[in-house]
């Protein structure tokens, strides 16, 4: 699953949680306003679910959760790292 890919489900997940219709890969989740903390926990929620993948506490930072394109990116590498037989 390449970045981009994670990136769009990021968004949909995002549009249909808060309505944002105007959300792309690009926005700003802190300046949009969508980063409150019952949207944080249904992002990670969703994160677990959909991709298997456990963020850490040092994952969750601004510059980190700052667009669906950064937190793609982080997703995209921790799923590269992990073995085959657990990443499908």
């Amino acid at each position: 699953m390449d970045v981009s890919d994670i990136q769009n489900q990021l968004c949909v997940f995002l549009i249909s949680v808060t309505g944002n219709e105007a959300l792309t890969g690009d926005t700003d989740l802190i300046e949009a306003g969508v980063t409150d903390s019952l949207t944080m926990m249904d992002l990670m929620v969703f994160i677990e679910s959909e991709f298997r993948l456990r963020l850490d506490f040092p994952d969750l930072t601004p510059d980190i959760f700052r667009t669906p394109h950064t937190i793609a990116r982080l997703i995209a590498a921790r799923l590269s790292s992990l073995p085959r037989a657990l990443a499908s």
